[in-house]
């Protein structure tokens, strides 16, 4: 999915539309930003379609899902199935597996419309299970990894038309920032006309990317451990 439109980017960099000598450049680093802009978010994809996906127990009522804004309709599907292993076990998930929306959990509902941006499912009056383990040496049980024992079948992303704003800024600002650099490859310190003379200023940590990750910071996936 690329984050932004070719009409977009040429508005912000004040090209005329009519003038397409750089239009294939620009597609080339609509395609590069939106790929730098997904690997920061932790997400393979931004786009509003249906998902089957795998998690493991977190031992709280609470249930983070890698996609948002997550959609009530169709109904969210949940199955928990300690040796379910993503669905590759003879027989895994199978109907008596299933949980109830309403009754055994809910979408945790935080935006006007009745979807969630915070993506969270919370179980009503249980946990999210992680399985207990015992060790030679050790007199008490401890919590074990899970591999895949909860299977989530739901609705979640953004559509062309109701991408955030600061999604499609950042992919923007990336894009004119990319078309600075290039074809050089890094910022210009000073350049004279005859007898050409280019310097370049010294290398930036982060540099494509460090005005942009405030923009995008509160989309992010973040990863713990």
């Amino acid at each position: 999915m690329i984050l932004t439109s070719l009409m977009e980017v040429k508005k912000i960099l004040e090209i005329p539309a009519a003038h397409t000598t750089e239009d294939a450049k620009l597609l080339f680093f609509m395609e590069w930003a939106s790929q730098l802009i997904l690997e920061y978010l932790n997400r393979p994809d931004l786009e509003l379609k249906a998902r089957t996906e795998y998690y493991a127990g977190t031992n709280t009522q609470k249930l983070p899902l890698r996609h948002r804004p997550v959609f009530t309709t169709p109904t969210i599907a949940v199955r928990v199935d300690e040796q379910g292993f993503f669905g590759t076990a003879p027989d895994s998930f199978g109907t008596d597996t299933a949980l109830v929306y309403g009754e055994d959990f809910s979408l945790l509902i935080d935006q006007p419309d009745g979807s969630s941006r915070s993506g969270i499912l919370v179980r009503i009056n249980d946990v999210w299970p992680q399985p207990n383990a015992r060790t030679t040496g050790l007199l008490s049980p401890f919590v074990n990894d899970s591999y895949g024992p909860i299977r989530v079948i739901y609705t979640a992303g953004y559509t062309v038309d109701n991408l955030p704003a600061q999604i499609r800024m950042a992919c923007n600002f990336l894009v004119a920032r990319m078309r600075y650099i290039m074809p050089v490859g890094m910022e210009t310190g000073s350049e004279s006309y005859e007898d050409r003379s280019l310097s370049v200023l010294g290398e930036r940590r982060d540099y494509l990317m460090a005005i942009a990750k405030p923009m995008l910071v509160s989309f992010r996936n973040w990863s713990f451990g």
